[in-house]
């Protein structure tokens, strides 16, 4: 077995034996509204940023093909925007956006903070 896909298993093996409560540490829920191409982003990054190959640029999204093709698709597309570099941090503060979905340039989306979780944004939250 590939290491990625073993790290990527034990996040989901863990994640299962731990339960689903939003208020276990370390758990993100996911809200009902955010876009399964957001969901499935939000499970690369976490592999991501907790495996070897972090997402530097375009190119590196490709290293997770068959296990993300939904959020690489949504990435090339540009219906999911990527901070490139950025990555879940155990600790920060003041959260900043690592991954959102494009209708919140417009509007309202979700996207993916430093602090691993999701929060509804509006264009005002997006770094420019």
């Amino acid at each position: 077995m590939k290491p990625i896909s073993f790290l990527f298993y034990s996040v989901i093996g863990l994640y299962a034996i731990s339960g689903c409560e939003s208020s276990q540490p370390g758990v993100t829920q996911m809200p009902p509204e955010a876009s399964p191409a957001l969901t499935e982003t939000h499970a690369m990054i976490m592999q991501a940023s907790y495996g070897d190959i972090p997402l530097n640029s375009l190119n590196d999204i490709d290293n997770y093909a068959g296990q993300f093709d939904t959020a690489i698709s949504a990435i090339k597309s540009g219906e999911i925007k990527v901070i490139w570099g950025k990555q879940v941090l155990d600790t920060v503060e003041s959260p900043k956006v690592i991954a959102y979905e494009s209708k919140a340039e417009s509007g309202e989306g979700y996207a993916i903070k430093e602090d691993g979780k999701v929060h509804k944004i509006t264009s005002a939250d997006i770094p420019k």
